[in-house]
């Protein structure tokens, strides 16, 4: 009888040492999920910032550069336009005239992607757009990167050859510097010639149709959609 008593209480103790251990596996495992979720809370509120950072720098961009350059180019276009279609002579001031044709193919030479993507990069790379646990957040913020590319793409597309042509008529030393004395060193005539001819008007409309896909494309509300995503869901997280 005291055999099997002994051995009810060994086993009361074993289970009660077991379900201490158990129990505090289960409290340590608790701990660490609750601090692996704080970390990645954390750290995806650092990616949301760099990545409202990165959007901002696109906004400063657009807003300072892209916008007023795109407005520049299509008022330089526009003015050349007739000359260059046969539909009026050419302007008395030969000089910005010949401005206006330079002018013209501001922003077409590369259009190389200016989007600042690093932070995305970064995401992708690492896999660590995960930590961005709102799908729909996700979607946006690649929505945005692969849309600015594939936009970028379709402008390289759209290339008319305009620059080139015009840098045999004008020299691209000349062009940001075009007066009286240079028209006379390079030749206005020949430069005339070449910039009324058959083969460049129909550079200039091509020119001129990939101005109006640029201009078409509304990028200051693109990255301002982003951003109001971002501080939404950036608030969320810091409430957490």
């Amino acid at each position: 009888m005291a055999t099997k008593l002994i051995s009810a209480a060994k086993l009361r103790w074993l289970v009660a040492e077991t379900l201490v251990i158990v129990l505090g596996v289960l409290i340590a495992l608790g701990l660490d999920d609750h601090w692996t979720d704080r970390q990645e809370r954390l750290l995806a509120m650092d990616y949301v910032q760099r990545v409202q950072n990165d959007v901002n720098a696109d906004l400063d961009y657009i807003r300072n550069t892209w916008n007023p350059r795109l407005r520049e180019k299509r008022e330089a276009l526009e003015a050349i336009g007739p000359v260059v279609r046969g539909q009026a002579r050419v302007p008395e001031d030969v000089v910005m005239f010949l401005r206006n044709i330079s002018r013209g193919g501001m922003m077409s030479a590369t259009a190389q992607p200016w989007v600042t993507s690093t932070t995305f990069e970064d995401l992708r790379s690492t896999g660590n757009l995960r930590l961005i646990r709102d799908p729909d957040v996700r979607a946006a913020i690649s929505s945005y990167y692969d849309g600015m590319s594939n936009l970028f793409d379709r402008m390289q597309g759209r290339h008319s050859g305009y620059v080139s042509f015009v840098h045999t008529a004008i020299p691209a030393e000349l062009r940001d510097n075009i007066n009286l004395e240079a028209i006379e060193r390079f030749g206005v005539d020949y430069a005339l010639n070449r910039l009324l001819s058959d083969e460049f008007r129909n550079l200039a409309n091509a020119e001129y149709n990939a101005m109006l896909f640029m201009l078409s494309q509304d990028f200051e509300t693109y990255a301002e959609r982003l951003h109001g995503v971002l501080e939404i869901y950036r608030l969320e997280l810091e409430g957490q």
